[in-house]
This record gives C-alpha cells, sequence and structure tokens, in this order.
C-alpha cells in the first residue's frame, strides 16, 4: 500500500529506499519487543 508521486526516477528511488528503511526500523523494534530476553 505503497504510493509514490515523483518527478525522477532517481527521487523514486530515494523515497522507496526511505520508506523500506522505516519499515525494515519498525520491524526490528517490534521483533525485539516480542523476544524475551534469557
Amino acid at each position: 500500500a505503497l504510493f509514490i508521486r515523483t518527478i525522477g526516477l532517481g527521487r523514486a528511488t530515494v523515497k522507496i529506499g526511505i520508506a523500506n528503511l522505516a519499515y525494515n526500523f519498525r520491524r526490528l523494534i517490534w521483533l525485539e519487543g516480542r523476544t524475551v530476553p534469557v
């Protein structure tokens, strides 16, 4: 559900990269929150 409107392929690539990075950080935080330290 990611819709990007940018002028130029370079900007679109950067925007997708930033969105991907933000998603990965959220996923990492969620996974870290689920695991219980032993």
